[in-house]
């Protein structure tokens, strides 16, 4: 994710006259990303103008979600293991997300995770869906994946990268809300949202599920 948010940084900034001592490494851009900078702040960052940061800002969100920038995505080393791990000792797991149904099941494909998540795992919007609210809109995902499988709220643990997921977790009533430092926020960040717990990978969550009873 961090790769395809960075290539659209870059995209955003081409036609402008600035100072490439300015433009900011991958490593540096992203932890602003992580600690809510806005991108109009991102922008001024490198000498544009109001109207140009404005400008570059908005076509970076476009870019962000490119359907062809979704070939910049890699997966996390522990993300089959813990599938593995989940699968084998029958425990019953889905994933929710805002993205489209289309765009799911392209990275589905493209990280060969077919096994894993078939139709009945995956709760996505479908094309035509307008989200007016990403907290209600990922709470309605969440709650009709655990009616789905008859799962207890109490008993089901959400695992999530953002503010939306943590409040989403929340107001589904689910037993642990877990938040995960290595995407969409930093650790910081999510210290201030107060999840159940926070970890730094999928590898840490394995090791709370033997512990947290």
């Amino acid at each position: 994710m961090s790769d395809r948010y960075y290539r659209a940084y870059l995209e955003s900034l081409k036609g402008y006259d600035i100072n490439k001592d300015k433009v900011l490494s991958k490593e540096a851009f992203w932890i602003l990303k992580q600690n809510r900078i806005s991108e109009l702040e991102i922008g001024l960052m490198v000498g544009l103008s109001l109207k140009e940061a404005k400008s570059s800002g908005d076509t970076r969100k476009d870019l962000n979600f490119k359907f062809e920038n979704l070939y910049f995505d890699k997966l996390f080393d522990d993300v089959i293991k813990t599938f593995d791990y989940l699968k084998s000792n029958y425990i019953s797991y889905f994933v929710v997300t805002l993205r489209s149904r289309k765009e799911l099941n392209f990275a589905i494909k493209q990280f060969k995770l077919n096994k894993y998540l078939d139709e009945d795992y995956i709760f996505p919007f479908d094309e035509d869906t307008k989200v007016q609210n990403d907290i209600q809109g990922k709470y309605s995902l969440i709650y009709n994946g655990m009616n789905k499988l008859a799962l207890n709220s109490l008993d089901t643990w959400v695992i999530g990268d953002s503010d939306t997921d943590i409040h989403a977790g929340r107001l589904a009533r689910c037993g642990k809300v877990i938040g995960i430092s290595r995407g969409m926020r930093s650790k910081e960040q999510l210290q201030i949202l107060q999840p159940d717990y926070i970890v730094n990978n999928l590898s840490e969550v394995l090791s709370l599920a033997n512990t947290v009873h």
